[in-house]
């Protein structure tokens, strides 16, 4: 019996003296309620099962640009489609003392300047390199580096942490991975070894989301717009040694936007003399057909978008071990000095290192030609639907021959109305406080004085007056003072509260913009107590590490630090956001 007599005489009596159409709605009152029981019950066992124990993961990233990030998010999204309990975090946000409890991670991280972390990963890696790190034998983990081989420090932070975690005990799961600034299918590859090596999950585990890899990675080219050229203005004199133009695009209708501080990529092409010459020294015809992962095309068509200008040790090396050089190799293993190679281009190489390759070898061998970046000289608010650039004109000799950049040249080049690729990329590490009351020191040398017009023109239209100084330098006053009428316009309304400068070559003994800051130490310091945000933009090699001992020497001499002290100061400042650097 389903009920009991008990219950069967409470029903009776419940439903005595009812009509037959109320007993015939009671009916089906009684069918929705053991509907919605068998649901509550299987809602039940679903969720205990979901209560078993599933695999942990944590995925962080460290990012300059967004690329560790996105590739990091795509990861999470693929772990969590396996059921795994993955938990996305940025490296700045993770509380290391959660390190040692860790079993299983993650890492996408990116270099920036010459083998440096990201700034927002700064912490975490003075935290994994210092001494009292903690021992990791429960942890296993897997880095992708991000990097670009055009420098000589290729993908150094993802090296570093991957060998510190490797030193404190922890297992890899999967090799780290080093992926050139076309990193799409590196990142995917690594991304399918991870999923691949995964344990198997307990069969009462339920997938949060279909069991698929996305293979956005892959694909992930955002699309780029056709700017026109509104004006472009040649802005050093005439007897000037460099050649700076200052080029003005039209955004109006494109959907694109940005903020003082991003990025404009700039898509280009080798100009037909470049691709010419590099024929002639190989030998082979324009017309030979070459094979890519795009279709069939003539080998000419090919060349203007591989890179013909620049190359690495990496790419020699590679070159080296095609033709067969061994004592090239050799060499390159043992870190040879290759003076040379700096301001080299491929038709040095071949010329230096003869051989006999076909097309399909070079075309196989060269990079493809990559978007160029270049910081934003304009203002959304006071440039509406306009995004400006500030561009040097990259020309030298070197191995008796002259040496011109793709797309500096393309820039310098460009005539009123013609159309030019562009993307916006956002550069959340470079950005104006959000207190427009906070105090504002920028450093800037050449075209790194760019992002300063767009910082100054859109405090200026927003109304915001003082709490700015400037640091410019240049080589001489009368031909190199860039954007001279509007730092004077600024000063006058006030959007620009100080103006320090310095033209190096202007007398017998050089100073630069570490100089004046130096000679500036009370007064700086005096800012940097009241809490102001440093920006610095330019040459890392040189400049940006300049201007940081300078800093140092400020903390030093005027707050009485230790030069150990002054170092954190900044480290801490840097991890912070108040001392923010775009470097190249």
């Amino acid at each position: 019996m389903v009920l009991s007599e008990q219950q069967l005489q409470q029903v009776t009596s419940a439903v005595s003296g009812l009509s037959p159409s109320q007993l015939a709605w009671l009916g089906g009152y009684f069918t929705g309620l053991s509907q919605t029981a068998l649901v509550g019950q299987v809602s039940q066992q679903s969720a205990a099962a979901n209560l078993a124990p599933a695999l942990s993961a944590t995925v962080l990233y460290g990012t300059q640009t967004g690329n560790s990030k996105k590739v990091a998010t795509q990861l999470h999204t693929a772990l969590q489609a396996k059921g795994v309990n993955a938990t996305l975090l940025n490296i700045k946000d993770y509380r290391t003392q959660n390190l040692k409890k860790e079993t299983r991670l993650y890492v996408v991280v990116s270099t920036q300047g010459n083998g440096e972390p990201p700034d927002e990963a700064r912490a975490f890696y003075k935290f994994i390199q210092d001494k009292r790190a903690p021992h990791l034998e429960q942890l296993e983990y897997s880095v992708l580096a991000l990097g670009d081989s055009s420098y000589e420090e290729f993908c150094q932070a993802g090296v570093l942490l991957d060998d510190r975690l490797a030193e404190l005990g922890a297992k890899r799961i999967v090799e780290r991975t080093d992926c050139d600034v076309d990193f799409a299918e590196a990142a995917s590859t690594w991304q399918q070894h991870v999923l691949d090596k995964l344990p198997q999950a307990p069969s009462n585990v339920v997938p949060l989301r279909p069991n698929v890899l996305s293979t956005q990675v892959a694909q992930a080219t955002d699309s780029f717009y056709a700017a026109e050229v509104l004006n472009r203005t040649h802005v050093t004199a005439s007897q000037s040694d460099k050649e700076v133009y200052h080029i003005e695009f039209a955004l109006e209708g494109s959907g694109l936007s940005y903020a003082p501080g991003d990025i404009l990529v700039v898509k280009t092409k080798n100009n037909q003399t470049a691709v010419a010459e590099f024929l002639q020294v190989l030998g082979l015809e324009a017309s030979t057909s070459v094979t890519t992962k795009t279709g069939t095309s003539t080998l000419a068509e090919v060349l203007a978008e591989r890179e013909l200008t620049s190359l690495t040790r990496k790419q020699l090396k590679a070159y080296a071990e095609l033709i067969g050089n061994q004592t090239l190799v050799a060499e390159l293993e043992a870190k040879a000095d290759f003076d040379w190679l700096t301001d080299a281009d491929w038709v040095d190489v071949i010329k230096r290192y003869p051989a006999n390759l076909t097309a399909q070898q070079w075309v196989d061998l060269l990079r493809v030609l990559q978007p160029r970046q270049y910081s934003i000289a304009s203002s959304p608010t006071a440039h509406s639907g306009e995004v400006h650039l500030l561009i040097k004109r990259v020309e030298y000799s070197h191995l008796n021959r002259l040496h011109q950049g793709s797309a500096s040249n393309a820039l310098a080049q460009v005539e009123l109305g013609e159309k030019v690729e562009t993307q916006v990329k956002p550069n959340a590490h470079f950005k104006l406080p959000a207190d427009p009351s906070t105090k504002v020191i920028m450093i800037g040398a050449g075209t790194g004085v760019a992002p300063f017009r767009s910082f100054l023109f859109e405090r200026e239209a927003q109304g915001i007056t003082g709490n700015t100084w400037l640091f410019f330098g240049e080589q001489r006053f009368r031909t190199d003072f860039l954007y001279q009428v509007e730092w004077q316009a600024l000063l006058k309304s006030g959007a620009l509260e100080k103006m320090s400068v310095a033209f190096s070559r202007d007398q017998a003994q050089k100073v630069y913009v570490q100089h004046r800051i130096t000679e500036n130490a009370s007064a700086v310091y005096e800012w940097l107590q009241s809490g102001a945000h440093i920006y610095v933009c330019g040459d890392m090699n040189k400049m940006a590490k300049d201007v940081h001992q300078a800093l140092i020497q400020v903390l030093v001499t005027e707050g009485k630090q230790s030069p150990e002290q002054a170092q954190s100061t900044l480290e801490a400042w840097i991890s912070a956001g108040r001392y923010q650097r775009d470097v190249y």
